[in-house]
């Protein structure tokens, strides 16, 4: 568990104790979401696209951050990417692993795609066992000259309005806080007012206000019982709305709250209750976990309560008054500390930026050790938008199923935070009911997530599948010829492979001594059709007249994938020699290739290398010792003469240069001897299905494990071939240093691209890049996860 997840678990210890409250037993409300929690957690996705706009042709290319709630999450190895039609047709998708809960990829559209809308959807198995709304859906458009049809954009100003109380109460006597939220299909008004009347003296203005933003303004009133009000909204083109407001209820409560930098102060005020005495609970929550609670008099009326911040986390939590029955009277979001966002901004510095035509351009970031690697995009600031970001995502759209504009201001340097207070007043907190979790009505899991891929090999013979016997298996990957390895067929015929990670087809070889056998391929992952609808855009299609101008949009984007089709025909990647570099093997990665056979290498594994760090061989000679207190989760346990090796609790498998051996074995084993360990958490491809997590050892005279034996010598081999992931291809940054394409027009919007710039421990990471035809200032976007604390890393400004 990282520190910034932590802290959420300290949270509720350290703020019981501070508040004079009393504070209730235990109860079904905490019961039931305390089981929420433990064993039902929230994942959210957000992706970053190289573009906004696209053409026929195209490259999309994306980066993906999968969260639990505020923190990188961990249960999930795999991600869906889809590429659907306005018509929810699958044009496209991909299958992408999940590394520290980042992953990146890309699309490829087809030259002949009709211009339209069309959506990008991305999910995991574990978020399909929850509701749709959550998966993270995004609309791109889409330009094709050739196309009959072409995208406008819907000028339509057909616009709503709605009040929302502060707690969802409207009680008389009581001065409350009312959001006023605008609804939209299109484009909303930037600049629009409001006023409130009693119904019986509609020339009298009560309050009036402006709008915060596009989104939403806020009013306060104090209702009277037996009075009608009415809301009228005018935007900056004189349209005009009328709604009523909530009826007033005689009596009742108003939960109140106010965010400040150190606290969160909120106050209960009510009037005409017809019982008085007794208490209230309140119940505060962030994602699914209980962060405060308190026992509240009925008579502490208008009585202010604080909580303090400091071990808080931004985010938005919810507040829910409950009677003694348990029944919810009054629920208000907030956002934790809005004034205050907890951001790591990476240091730039020794920037050079030359503005002139193709010019080279570079800056350097400072080394920080718990930043191994930068989400790096650096766009013509003239031709990009800032509607949404991974902060917007992470803090505020990823929990909401209510289409929010441009929702990445709530967040940015000159934010409004009290247009953030209106936005989640008039907001509802949808993942779970409070009614249902205490009822006990929990999420039915039918999706399990798998560690990466896995699959389920049926062997048949002559139709019929051959369960408990022995099958000889033999990979065959980039090193053909791995050892023959004898695996037992389960109860029903099957070979379990898990903890597979690759992006090119694997065949892999079996043998059976009977007639007719055949191997059924059964992925324990599947992309799952999307049921509901897809949200509206700002497009609409109409008939495209014969020898029309393009718009300036689809213009741009033409011209653009025009640019970066030549580019990727001619053109030397600026980062080519870099990218080779990067991946050239490390010294270990090399003595793992050189040891280890493809089936016993696993995306979970830790690697000791004795051969290379001679630091390893100090201390205990006895291997046994030397492996406890250094490898997370493993403890060796000894019971009299037996001895055994658990990973996170449950008894790990033991190889000796890939024979499966005892732990025993390894007790006069000398670390002098050693070349190389390697600590497997999960199941892993020569475990089929059949471990949890293993320790294998490999000695200094063991050589290259694999064998020369072409697979095709041995008689009675069959195959079958697992397609794994699909491969990203690289992004190609142009390079001017050459006359290439130096007399073609370029009028890139994204000027440069790298999902993963690993940074140098103790050694800044440079950035160099070109600029395009007419960019006068840059715009550079820098975003990550700090490695120890989880805190967001992110970096959004323009050059000066």
């Amino acid at each position: 568990m990282n520190r910034y997840n932590f802290l959420i678990y300290r949270i509720l210890f350290s703020l019981l104790l501070i508040l004079s409250c009393q504070i209730f037993a235990q109860d079904k409300a905490e019961v039931a979401i305390q089981k929420l929690d433990q064993d039902f957690p929230q994942e959210k996705v957000y992706l970053m696209l190289n573009k906004d706009n696209y053409a026929a042709g195209d490259n999309i290319w994306f980066k993906a951050f999968v969260f639990d709630a505020y923190s990188r999450s961990t249960i999930s190895t795999t991600l869906f990417i889809e590429l659907l039609d306005s018509n929810k047709k699958l044009i496209d998708k991909k299958l992408i692993p999940i590394y520290n809960s980042e992953s990146e990829g890309n699309f490829v559209l087809p030259d002949d795609l009709k211009e339209n809308n069309y959506y990008i959807r991305a999910y995991t198995t574990w978020m399909n066992n929850f509701s749709e709304d959550f998966q993270f859906i995004k609309p791109i458009a889409v330009y094709n000259p050739s196309s009959s049809e072409k995208l406008v954009h819907n000028t339509s100003s057909d616009w709503t309005a709605s009040a929302y109380p502060e707690s969802g109460t409207f009680v008389d006597g009581i001065n409350t806080k009312v959001a006023v939220r605008l609804w939209s299909k299109s484009d909303l008004p930037m600049s629009w007012s409001g006023f409130v009347i009693n119904k019986e003296k509609p020339d009298t203005h009560l309050s009036d206000f402006k709008g915060l933003d596009e989104n939403v303004g806020i009013f306060s009133i104090t209702p009277q019982k037996g009075k009608k009000y009415q809301l009228t909204v005018i935007d900056d083109k004189g349209k005009r709305q009328t709604t009523d407001l909530p009826d007033v209820s005689e009596s009742g409560i108003n939960f109140q709250v106010k965010s400040n930098i150190n606290t969160i102060d909120y106050s209960l005020k009510s009037n005409n209750l017809a019982e008085n005495s007794g208490y209230y609970k309140l119940i505060a929550t962030i994602g699914n976990k209980l962060v405060y609670k308190a026992k509240i008099k009925k008579d502490n009326n208008g009585e202010t309560f604080s909580i303090p911040t400091a071990q808080l986390i931004n985010s938005v939590i919810q507040f829910t008054l409950f009677d003694e029955k348990e029944n919810v009277l009054a629920q208000r979001l907030c956002f934790v500390q809005p004034q205050k966002l907890n951001i790591q901004k990476p240091v730039i510095e020794n920037s050079s930026f030359n503005l002139q035509p193709k010019s080279i351009n570079s800056f350097e970031i400072k080394s920080n050790t718990n930043i191994p690697d930068y989400m790096i995009a650096i766009y013509d600031a003239s031709k990009s938008v800032n509607s949404e970001n991974m902060l917007s995502t992470l803090w505020l759209t990823g929990d909401f199923i209510d289409y929010i504009n441009n929702p990445s201001q709530y967040f940015a340097d000159n934010r409004n935070t009290d247009a953030l207070d209106a936005l989640l007043i008039s907001e509802r907190w949808t993942r779970f009911s409070w009614q249902d979790i205490i009822a006990g009505k929990f999420p039915v899991i039918k999706n399990k997530p798998e560690p990466y891929l896995s699959y389920s090999i049926r062997i048949t013979t002559n139709g019929k599948p051959v369960p408990n016997t022995g099958v000889n298996v033999m990979f065959e990957g980039e090193k053909a010829g791995s050892k023959l390895t004898t695996v037992m067929t389960d109860s029903n015929g099957d070979i379990n492979l898990k903890n597979m990670s690759f992006d090119e087809p694997q065949k892999i070889y079996y043998q059976l001594k009977a007639d007719n056998t055949d191997a059924v391929i059964i992925p324990k992952v599947s992309f799952v059709p999307l049921k509901k609808e897809l949200p509206k855009t700002d497009f609409i299609l109409v008939k495209r007249a014969s020898n029309e101008v393009l718009s300036p949009e689809a213009s741009k984007a033409v011209e653009s994938s025009r640019f970066d089709k030549k580019l990727n025909e001619k053109i030397t990647d600026i980062e080519e020699v870099k990218i080779k570099a990067a991946r050239k093997e490390t010294s270990t990665e090399k003595l793992n290739d050189e040891l280890s056979s493809p089936m016993f290498q696993s995306p979970s594994e830790t690697i000791f290398d004795f051969v290379n760090d001679k630091l390893l061989s100090s201390g205990s000679p006895d291997i046994l010792l030397w492996l406890e207190g250094r490898v997370a989760g493993l403890q060796i346990k000894r019971d009299g003469a037996d001895i055994d090796a658990f990973i996170r609790n449950k008894k790990a498998d033991v190889y000796l240069d890939e024979s499966k051996t005892d732990l025993e074995f390894l007790r006069g084993l000398s670390i002098s001897n050693i070349a190389m360990i390697k600590v497997v958490r999960d199941d892993f491809f020569g475990g089929f299905g059949n471990s949890n997590g293993a320790i294998l050892v490999y000695t200094r005279n063991n050589g290259n494990t694999t064998s020369d034996q072409d697979p095709k010598s041995i008689t009675g081999l069959k195959f079958f071939t697992l397609k794994g992931y699909d491969k990203v291809e690289d992004f190609k940054n142009v390079n001017y240093s050459t006359t290439i394409l130096k007399s073609t027009n370029d009028n890139r919007s994204n000027l440069y691209w790298n999902p993963k710039l690993k940074a140098q421990p103790n050694h800044p990471a440079k950035v160099e890049f070109y600029n395009n035809d007419t960019a006068k200032q840059y715009r550079i976007i820098l975003i990550g996860l700090d490695e120890e604390t989880g805190v967001p890393v992110f970096y959004d400004e323009k050059s000066h």
